[in-house]
């Protein structure tokens, strides 16, 4: 029993690379089961026998497509969250985005995916998470010095924030850098200090809650008070303070 469900284990695995690795996939296309770049195992070598290469190449580009321009459980995708870093992708590193969308499939932050079905992590995360981890990693191909990370991440915390805001928050977990729950708002703030000034990328604050959020430039001092008065603590404010920010919350629907 417990060999039988080893060998499930094994072959779910496989099926991750197959649907999530185009390099493997075009190797299982072109060799089959058996040839060497794709190395099964002998004894899963029969439950791949009969495989649809084709039908495979499909929801591989299926799949690609979604993480690009959307889809149910992707959301606005790569396209919709990330114009500024695929512009400088593109640009800097002349990497065009499904050769990007590509590489960020293979990868392991993308097995964080709250779609992804044969690889369950709890709940998951959203895409544009993966996405901030993935290239917070430093790609070789794509950003091998981490430049791109505050780009990447402010791009991230916003889709984030918005994606909170929907009510969907049920289905996934949130881990993004610099941002956490305070009572029941998300929220984040990050200077982005090392940021290229050509970037515009500003101190910023990302507020969500069921329904609204507020994205938007800040200063540490506002955000630190919002937080405390968010986590019950209202004795660390004068009372003018207080009762100014909770005037402010109010009014972006947040109380």
């Amino acid at each position: 029993m417990q060999r039988e469900a080893l060998r499930h284990d094994r072959i779910l695995r496989v099926l991750d690379r197959l649907l999530y690795e185009k390099d493997f996939r075009t190797a299982f296309a072109e060799d089959g089961p058996a040839g060497a770049r794709v190395a099964l195992d002998e004894d899963l070598l029969d439950a791949f026998d009969r495989v649809d290469v084709h039908e495979l190449a499909l929801v591989g580009r299926n799949i690609r497509s979604e993480v690009v321009s959307g889809g149910t459980g992707t959301g606005p995708g790569l396209k919709g969250s990330f114009p500024r870093t695929l512009d400088a992708l593109r640009e800097g590193r002349h990497a065009p985005v499904n050769d990007v969308a590509e590489a960020f499939i293979a990868s392991a932050a993308f097995q964080e995916f709250r779609d992804v079905p044969f690889s369950p992590r709890g709940r998951g995360r959203t895409l544009p998470e993966c996405f901030h981890r993935f290239m917070a990693a430093r790609p070789a191909d794509l950003d091998p010095s981490g430049e791109l990370e505050p780009l990447v991440h402010h791009e991230a915390a916003a889709a984030v924030t918005r994606a909170v805001a929907t009510g969907a928050h049920a289905t996934f977990d949130v881990g993004l850098r610099d941002m956490a729950f305070h009572g029941d708002v998300l929220c984040g703030f990050r200077e982005y200090a090392e940021a290229p000034a050509a970037w515009q990328l500003k101190p910023t604050m990302f507020l969500a809650g069921a329904g609204r959020c507020v994205i938007g430039p800040a200063r540490r001092p506002l955000f630190d008070a919002l937080t405390s008065l968010l986590d019950g603590r209202p004795d660390a404010l004068t009372p003018s303070v207080r009762a100014s920010l909770e005037d402010r919350l109010s009014s972006w629907g947040l109380r």
